[in-house]
């Protein structure tokens, strides 16, 4: 598949779209790209790409924050690396004390083999400004340290907000981006509630995506554990900003 350039066009599944816990077959905000680069890793998420054949495409393992919706994961796939014995590694990216973080709980769950199992990861911890390959980490404002990024890939930008309430530095960090995928935690008229819990609303969302200048803007990390389907009232509110937004589905595939 070639744009008129001779470029390929870089692909977008979205593995998850829920809001800080599953709702149905729906896990947490999780992102496989072209490349074999994977945005956050909810507990479901090795399960998911096994089933989807797609497990050993995942080389590097970017994290958002520690919080578990968007972490545990990693123990999984570490340990299924140590129980397949392969002898696959995969790098994993986070903000500080990520490494420490997976140490004391793999610690707990195996004191005997746990330097071993934890040998499966290559770890690295990065701040805002950094970059890794083709990603750059920007600061997110959330309750703990956190991280958004920017992809590139194949001449396309992808940001991704992870969890954060808006700032000024995320508008710089996404200016002109292809595609913003951004958290919508709290709904429409709870802006100062998100704002308190280091979170967003569409209509944050929207907004940050008018100012950045994305060309599209998807909501993930919706409330449906808490508050069903919201997907009308979000775009709604989302739309009367930035006409170009979407929610993805799980699963859906998009290209930037």
């Amino acid at each position: 598949m070639k744009l008129s350039g001779g470029e390929k066009l870089a692909r977008v599944i979205f593995l998850g779209t829920a809001g800080s816990t599953f709702s149905g077959r729906n896990m947490p905000p999780s992102l496989l790209v072209d490349g074999g680069v994977l945005l956050d890793c909810p507990a479901a998420c090795p399960y998911v790409l096994a089933t989807m054949g797609r497990l050993d495409e995942v080389r590097i393992i970017l994290l958002s924050h520690l919080h578990p919706d968007h972490s545990l994961g990693v123990v999984e796939l570490l340990w299924h690396l140590w129980i397949r014995g392969s002898g696959k590694r995969v790098e994993v990216v986070g903000p500080r004390g990520t490494r420490r973080f997976f140490e004391r709980m793999l610690e707990v769950l195996h004191p005997e083999k746990f330097e071993t199992i934890l040998s499966h990861g290559v770890f690295r911890e990065i701040g805002p400004g950094d970059t890794v390959g083709n990603a750059k980490a920007f600061e997110a404002l959330h309750t703990v340290e956190a991280l958004a990024y920017r992809l590139t890939v194949s001449d396309r930008s992808l940001c991704y907000s992870g969890d954060t309430s808006p700032s000024e530095k995320l508008v710089e960090g996404f200016a002109g981006c292809d595609l913003l995928v951004h958290e919508a935690t709290y709904p429409p008229g709870m802006e100062d509630a998100a704002l308190r819990d280091g979170h967003s609303t569409p209509v944050h969302a929207a907004t940050i995506a008018l100012r950045a200048g994305a060309r599209r803007l998807a909501l993930v990390h919706l409330p449906y554990a808490r508050l069903g389907d919201v997907d009308e009232e979000y775009l709604r509110a989302a739309r009367a900003i930035f006409k170009n937004t979407f929610i993805p589905k799980p699963f859906e595939e998009v290209t930037l």
